[in-house]
Formats: C-alpha cells, structure tokens, sequence
C-alpha cells in the first residue's frame, strides 16, 4: 500500500507542477522547435539569394566576353545595375560594377566609368578588390590624359600583390609624358616584381624599346 500510495503522491504532484507549468513547458518547446525550422529557412533563402546572384553575375561574364557587340553591352549595364539594386550586399554587386565601367568606357564616357569604379569603392574594405579598381581608375585617367592624376592614383596601391600592375601603368604614364628615363625604370620594377621566370612579352617589349632608345 505504501509503493501505491507512493506512485498516487507521484501523480498528484506531476498533475499540480503540470497545471502551474505545462503550458510553459509547451511553449518554451514550441519557440525551440520555431526557432530551428525557422533558422532552417533563413539559411535555405541566404543560399536562394546567393545563387540568383551567382546566375546573374555569370550572365553578365558571357555578356561582356564581346563588348563591342551593343546588344551585350545593354545587358551589362542591366544586370551590373540589377546586381547593385537587389544584391547590393554581395561581391557579385561590386565585380559588376567593374564590368559597368568597362562598358561606360568602352563608349569613351570615362568620367562616368570612374564614377563607377568610386560607387564600388565606397561599398567595400576589401583591399584587393580597391587596389583593382584603384588600378583602372588610373587607367581612365590616363586616357583622359590627366597625368598626374592617374600618377596619383596608381600611387595609391599599395597591395603588394599588384606591384607589376601597378609599375607598369606607372611606365606608361610616363610614357604618355615623354619621359622616358623614368618610364624605364617603372618597367623594371614591373619586371622585377613579376618575378624570374614570369613572361610578360608585353612588358619585354616596352623595356627592349626603351633600351634601344
């Protein structure tokens, strides 16, 4: 009778922390349960939102393999834009915004592909992805003709990882300027910095001419 006893005491006391408790048990399970599939389905729409971005973008890559064709240029311009309006938050966004400028470019409108370049600048600190677009901003100027403007801004890239680039457009500068001595000497550290054993016809050339000059 006393294990009876016992397991009705253990009933009557479950049923009492029930009544004052069960109904917060249930919740507390229910917002645990909500959380997981709802996190769940954070995670799946973050992977949806990444891939329509990824499409995109590899879209705009086949379209500006030939920008001369007007068609393709069209549909730079309007995924590059659809990219900085509804996936602003990706780097698909300000990669297409590098393709926006080659376009802007390609049609002579360099004040606007600078403008480009500088929009996508503002919306990252990743220092690779500004050295680059450092590196063309300074190549529009120097087709605008601004000299020491595109000096500057090549000047301003500092990733080493870049120095042959950047040496380089200091040589053509100077080149541009007809200053030949100092644009020798930019193409030798360009040279220098690629390293022994990288080829650069390109750059072989221009430092040969200088010689020969």
């Amino acid at each position: 009778m006393s294990e009876l006893k016992t397991e009705e005491e253990q009933i009557e006391a479950f049923k009492s922390w029930w009544k004052k408790n069960g109904l917060m048990t249930v919740a507390a399970v229910a917002i645990a349960v909500g959380g997981y599939f709802g996190w769940q389905a954070w995670k799946t729409s973050q992977a949806n939102y990444t891939s329509e971005a990824s499409a995109l973008y590899q879209n705009l890559v086949q379209a500006a393999a030939d920008l001369s064709d007007e068609n393709n240029q069209k549909t730079v311009t309007f995924i590059a834009k659809q990219l900085s309006e509804d996936y602003g938050d990706t780097g698909y966004a300000m990669f297409g915004q590098l393709f926006l400028a080659r376009v802007d470019a390609e049609k002579g409108q360099y004040d606007q592909a600078i403008t480009d370049l500088e929009n996508a600048i503002g919306k990252t600190e990743d220092a690779s992805f500004i050295a680059i677009a450092d590196l063309r901003i300074a190549q529009l100027m120097l087709q605008k003709d601004d000299f020491s403007g595109a000096l500057a801004r090549a000047e301003k890239v500092t990733e080493q990882e870049f120095d042959a680039q950047k040496q380089e457009l200091i040589g053509d500068i100077y080149i541009q300027q007809g200053k030949r001595d100092e644009a020798r000497l930019a193409y030798q550290k360009a040279s220098d910095a690629l390293g022994v054993g990288v080829n650069h016809p390109l750059l072989d050339i221009k430092l040969k001419d200088l010689v020969k000059g």
